[in-house]
């Protein structure tokens, strides 16, 4: 077995309620740019996993650039949320989103499209607060695993972000 490599611990379920789209459309870059309003979510921790969040997100929003070929799509998301107790604290993931036919139908917001499972979004986070509580989320490394989520209600991104622990072996 091979030492040295850093372990994930599991320690969020991120749910992002997607909103308004604002196709801004193709830019200097090649990329194609649509801005998406996500105004609703929760953040809420593991069982076990500290600090313990359980949070509303107040305020976000995704700028998201379509590779020219169609073939994936770059996440940068920003968004503020408050705990339980009214602690704010922001929260940014970047990411990459592979897109195959089914996630196609979703960002073509085809009828047909539905639910799809985990696989083809990966991000990395980090986090920003003020508070003494919270401080250890600006000092580590987080990654996450995302899926999008279809319903009655509209879509929702769910990701699940894991803490990147360092190993301590030696070779």
């Amino acid at each position: 077995m091979a030492s040295g490599f850093a372990s994930l611990q599991p320690a969020f379920v991120f749910k992002v309620n997607v909103g308004e789209g604002n196709p801004v459309g193709d830019v200097s870059t090649g990329a194609q740019f649509h801005h998406f309003q996500t105004p609703t979510g929760t953040i809420k921790s593991v069982p076990g996993f500290k600090p313990e969040i359980d949070a509303e997100i107040v305020f976000g929003g995704d700028w998201l650039y379509f590779d020219p070929d169609k073939s994936h799509a770059r996440v940068n998301f920003k968004g503020i949320a408050k705990t339980k107790e009214g602690v704010p604290f922001s929260f940014y993931y970047n990411g990459i989103v592979t897109i195959d036919e089914k996630v196609g139908k979703i960002f073509a917001f085809s009828p047909e499209a539905k639910t799809i499972p985990f696989g083809n979004s990966t991000t990395i986070h980090t986090f920003e607060t003020g508070h003494p509580e919270l401080k250890d989320l600006e000092n580590c490394q987080w990654v996450g695993n995302g899926r999008f989520i279809l319903a009655e209600t509209g879509l929702t991104v769910e990701s699940r972000v894991s803490k990147i622990v360092p190993s301590t072996d030696m070779d």
